[in-house]
């Protein structure tokens, strides 16, 4: 079907989308004094997905050709890049559907609602103290969904039938399909303790106890074998799932404390001007955060007779073969060397069953806690010009906060843990300000 002249479907082979309501409703309520209950509920939408070419329809065959040149220097005929590219690599007659990867998106493809809501209860309990606990949620239906349309079936247990004889449309090669088949629900419980001692000490301690759940992942945001295409576009609920971001806990405390000593504070107030320029005047803050590690989606790399599909990128609907899970897949005792057990995942043996029941996320590495503080002072340069002096550690403890471990089962890495988050930084930093 070609684009042409006319209507706005006529020009961009999609309907437009003019039925996106989205009311809101609010309410705030004292049953008592210093106790306040709040709660809304509201519904957006999601415009826009950009996941690369995939959903950009004026990206496609045969006016625009996706083409490659795959060689080596040993290769017979090699082209040196100063040569330039072969004639007519790009001829839109040589389009052939049977090899090139071609978009399509149908023609009811709308914007994705989302649905939020929050309930909370404020309670000030003595003097400047504050406790906030909250149910907050929001779930989202119809999100961009990336797959192959073309997905051939899966091999026959000898894995002799070609990729290209078991596909549904026998004439086209992999087309990605762009379509409105993802969907995701989030659920949390969230709890704030705030206490202001005067004007010197500030303490706020968040907590949250979620759970977030979806199908895929966004393109460019899918680490750890997290893809933003199903591992069979024929079962799409077999990918709904913990999400990648899903954090069952998250602690967060931070404070500000201006520190008692120098001119005007309770200690040191009469100290020389000398020793108060040194002493005096500082504020020391810090934020304590404390997560789990990074959720890991398990894989495996499918062999040729395995495929149901030639798509290599996964923003362009790649499938994300999972292995088979027999047991508990930690290890006894996880290292950073053997952070899961490979006894327990295994990759699939039969060509005609090469999904694997190893669900989307269910895995996850080291636990995340960091340290952060600054210590800041000002220093008066006259009536209206101070200047600012800043020291602020990132990672105080230098701890080892590990990142997520390697979850392809079909590498030797895999359970392997090879990298850190950044160590302990220090840094100076003086500002004028006038």
């Amino acid at each position: 079907m070609t684009a042409k002249d006319g209507s706005i479907y006529d020009r961009t082979l999609v309907d437009p989308d003019r039925n996106n309501f989205g009311p809101r409703i609010g309410f705030a309520y004292t049953p008592m004094a210093k106790t306040v209950v709040r709660g809304g509920w509201g519904q957006s939408y999601v415009h826009l997905n950009r996941i690369g070419s995939a959903n950009l329809l004026g990206i496609n065959g045969p006016q625009v050709v996706r083409a490659a040149v795959n060689q080596t220097p040993t290769t017979a005929g090699f082209v040196p890049t100063e040569a330039g590219y072969p004639a007519g690599l790009t001829d839109p007659g040589k389009f052939n559907p049977l090899t090139a990867l071609i978009s399509y998106i149908p023609r009811d493809f709308h914007s994705s609602p989302v649905q939020s809501w929050h309930l909370s209860v404020q309670r000030e309990f003595g003097p400047h103290m504050l406790v906030d606990v909250a149910y907050v949620g929001n779930s989202a239906t119809d999100l961009l969904l990336v797959a192959n349309l073309n997905q051939a079936a899966v091999n026959n247990a000898a894995g002799t039938i070609p990729l290209a004889a078991r596909r549904p449309i026998p004439t086209w090669g992999d087309i990605t399909y762009v379509f409105n088949g993802g969907k995701s629900r989030y659920d949390a419980f969230q709890m704030k303790y705030q206490w202001r001692m005067g004007a010197d000490v500030n303490i706020l301690s968040s907590l949250t106890l979620s759970k977030a759940q979806d199908n895929s992942a966004g393109a460019l945001e899918n680490q750890n074998g997290n893809f933003p295409s199903p591992q069979d576009i024929n079962n799409l609920d077999a990918d709904y799932a913990l999400s990648a971001y899903h954090q069952p806990y998250n602690n967060t405390t931070s404070f500000v404390w201006a520190l008692p000593f120098g001119h005007g504070k309770r200690w040191g107030s009469g100290l020389p001007t000398a020793v108060d320029l040194i002493v005096g005047g500082w504020q020391l803050a810090g934020i304590n955060t404390i997560t789990p590690g990074e959720m890991v989606t398990f894989q495996y790399t499918a062999g040729p007779t395995f495929q149901v599909s030639g798509i290599t990128n996964d923003f362009s609907g790649a499938n994300n073969y999972r292995p088979n899970i027999t047991c508990d897949p930690y290890a006894a005792d996880p290292t950073i060397t053997q952070w899961f057990n490979p006894s327990c995942v295994s990759a699939p043996t039969d060509p005609s069953q090469p999904f694997g029941n190893a669900p989307r996320n269910n895995v996850r590495g080291p636990n995340f806690w960091q340290l952060d503080v600054a210590a800041t002072k000002n220093v008066a340069l006259g009536a209206r010009t101070k200047m600012q002096i800043r020291v602020e550690a990132f990672n105080l403890f230098n701890r080892d906060n590990f990142t997520a471990p390697a979850g392809n089962r079909s590498n030797a890495t895999f359970g392997t843990i090879t990298s850190t988050y950044d160590a302990r930084q220090v840094q100076l930093g003086v500002k004028v300000i006038w």
